[in-house]
């Protein structure tokens, strides 16, 4: 199969390391892994995202026939995404203006989050091609997981017109698909399920000790991993709350934000302190993809108490490593931690976190038979796997009579 696929990514670079910004997180992970197997199979993949670094090229190879263009659309600097909106008609226009400057053609349009879905509408219908929308995360989800998030009505009245005239939604989980067909009326036709991937070549389980010696995390103490984007619908401070409750005397490591200047980070140090915690969290800040193998395998459990999680990303390398999860029964989560037999799933509460960690840590034969079913559970979600699922939905859409005669 031999296309050119343009890839939208407004609000967030594929360039960008997850924890590293405040939009950077496992839909970055995503994108740039599936661009590059994709490459990897004669596809050519173009991804288009918003410049915000003068510093950067403004086109980064990210692998064979894979590349990121970065394009003018507003000020050239991280933005809310929020407030991204207003420039995607700029956004649109710097790509078109690409694909006419480099003599292209685009056999289809695969976008990412709301934002990129609306552009991909426009070029979609500009081009005559097929346009595949993957959410990420969906507005009336999150609202009804926490009442408190601050989404604008418009995303949710753009996802609902998006889910209307998008071509193809590729869903994380089954449980994705009852979403969309509940909440925003989407035709389950037009809805393929397809989970997302994880490089099981990169994440693999690593020498515990030496994981540990290599960030100067306590040899002696039982290690309890968050790993994400420090947002609080991520839930980090929902860990250090439990640790607090907690009986065992465990240690935390938090992955991810800005050592200096972070707001979030500085608000969980804050809450250390007055827990007083502050002795027992390891804050590293955001790392590069190729340390996380060591850090999950630093860790005893890696701890995920999301709102809610469209897939759950953390949930699935911390597996790949060998160790075991404890996640808040939401989303995708429910679909990748094996209750009791890969870790636990609980309500969204402190105390039930605090609970079931205290009872893995009392109990270190089953914690070692988790840690051995751990890496065999997650097989399935191989990117080699899920990129033949994703050409698939890719090569019916570009069947279709009406893109032939558009072509």
């Amino acid at each position: 199969m031999r296309h050119a696929i343009a890839m939208l990514c407004v609000h967030t670079s594929p360039l960008d390391m997850p924890g590293q910004t405040p939009d950077a997180g496992g839909m970055n992970v995503y994108i740039r892994s599936l661009a590059r197997e994709l490459g990897q199979r004669q596809v050519a993949v173009d991804i288009f995202t918003r410049r915000t670094d003068d510093h950067l090229p403004p086109i980064v190879p990210l692998g064979p026939r894979t590349r990121v263009i970065q394009v003018e659309a507003g000020p050239v600097a991280r933005l809310p995404k929020h407030d991204l909106y207003p420039y995607l008609p700029q956004f649109c226009a710097a790509v078109e203006a690409f694909r006419q400057a480099e003599g292209l053609s685009y056999d289809l349009i695969h976008s990412h989050y709301w934002l990129s879905a609306c552009a991909g509408l426009e070029l979609a219908s500009r081009w005559h091609v097929a346009h595949v929308t993957m959410f990420h995360t969906l507005a009336q989800v999150k609202l009804l997981s926490d009442p408190t998030s601050q989404e604008p009505p418009l995303r949710t009245e753009m996802e609902k017109q998006v889910v209307a005239e998008t071509d193809r939604i590729i869903a994380a989980t089954a449980e994705e698909r009852l979403q969309l067909m509940n909440l925003y009326a989407a035709s389950p036709g037009r809805i393929s399920v397809i989970p997302c991937g994880v490089d099981l070549r990169h994440f693999v389980p690593q020498d515990r000790f030496q994981a540990r010696q290599r960030y100067r995390l306590p040899l002696d103490r039982p290690l309890l991993l968050f790993a994400g984007r420090l947002d609080p619908f991520k839930g980090p401070d929902l860990l250090l709350r439990a640790l607090a409750l907690m009986e065992e005397r465990a240690e935390a490591v938090i992955v991810g934000g800005k050592l200096r200047g972070d707001r979030e980070l500085q608000q969980l140090r804050r809450l250390a302190a007055s827990l007083g915690m502050a002795a027992r969290v390891h804050f590293l800040g955001a790392l590069p993809p190729c340390e996380m193998p060591f850090v999950y395998s630093a860790a005893d459990v890696t701890v995920v108490p999301s709102c809610n999680e469209s897939f759950g990303l953390a949930a699935v390398e911390s597996l790949a490593c060998g160790t075991p999860v404890v996640a808040t029964r939401v989303g995708g989560l429910a679909a990748i931690v094996r209750h009791g037999e890969t870790g636990y799933l609980v309500p969204r509460c402190a105390g039930f976190f605090a609970e079931r960690l205290d009872f893995m840590l009392r109990h270190p034969l089953l914690l070692a038979q988790m840690r051995r079913a751990a890496r065999p559970s997650v097989m399935r979600f191989n990117w080699q796997q899920i990129a033949s699922q994703v050409l698939d939905v890719y090569a019916e859409l570009l069947s279709d009579a009406r893109y032939l005669l558009a072509q």
